[in-house]
């Protein structure tokens, strides 16, 4: 658990990282290296942000502000100097400044906790979320001739909400809107519109599938079929 209003070190990348979320990186830049050197010396925790396109002034990544605190949980030091990790996802955080005192970007950032945990209508909104991602996970099974075997969804809702978000098949864009939104709720109900539209997707790819249309590339850029 970390502090309300912290200074962590920040690693841009090109994916969202998501509470609960387990993140393999290869590390092989030298800044990155000395972070990560820094952090195993400390409490081996670091913060991720997704990158945006193109770099600032000073030839750093610029980033998004809301993004997820993860601890090194492994390591495993490589013979050509790098280094291959694993994370955790641990708590979402906002940027409140960024600071330049090492070759790499450290941020002054305050805890991000989802609003609105307790309110009456995340229950029915669960239920619903839950529903949709069971049929989700199954078409995208079906349309990519994989199995994927899921027993259950979380009961805790906040849990089911950050699930949902680390499996779905959508743009690193979408994903950090998701990352933002700030109340349970709105997160669970917003979700509950991607698994929808995912939904009548993957029917059709389904049903072109079946047609043996060959190669088809879904909207989203993110699923095809041979």
């Amino acid at each position: 658990m970390l502090e309300e209003i912290l200074e962590l070190p920040l690693f841009p990348l090109n994916t969202v990282l998501f509470p609960g979320m387990a993140l393999p990186l290869h590390i092989f830049e030298e800044r990155y290296l000395l972070m990560v050197n820094d952090c195993l010396e400390g409490n081996r925790h670091l913060g991720v942000l997704l990158a945006k396109a193109g770099l600032d002034s000073e030839g750093l990544a610029t980033v998004y502000t809301v993004g997820t605190s993860a601890l090194i949980t492994h390591v495993d030091r490589l013979e050509d100097g790098g280094m291959d990790i694993l994370t955790a996802g641990l708590e979402r955080f906002r940027v409140l400044h960024l600071l330049r005192t090492e070759p790499y970007v450290i941020g002054r950032i305050e805890l991000f906790p989802l609003e609105g945990t307790g309110s009456p209508e995340v229950a029915a909104l669960g239920r619903k979320a839950s529903a949709l991602f069971v049929r989700y996970l199954r078409l995208v099974s079906e349309a990519l001739g994989t199995t994927i075997q899921i027993e259950s969804t979380p009961r805790d809702p906040s849990s089911l909400a950050y699930l949902v978000a680390i499996a779905l098949q959508i743009p690193m864009e979408e994903k950090q809107e998701l990352l933002s939104i700030p109340a349970l709720p709105a997160l669970l109900w917003k979700e509950s519109l991607i698994l929808s539209r995912e939904e009548i997707l993957l029917d059709h790819m389904r049903e072109a599938q079946e047609s043996n249309t060959g190669y088809l590339q879904g909207v989203t850029g993110y699923l095809s079929l041979n």
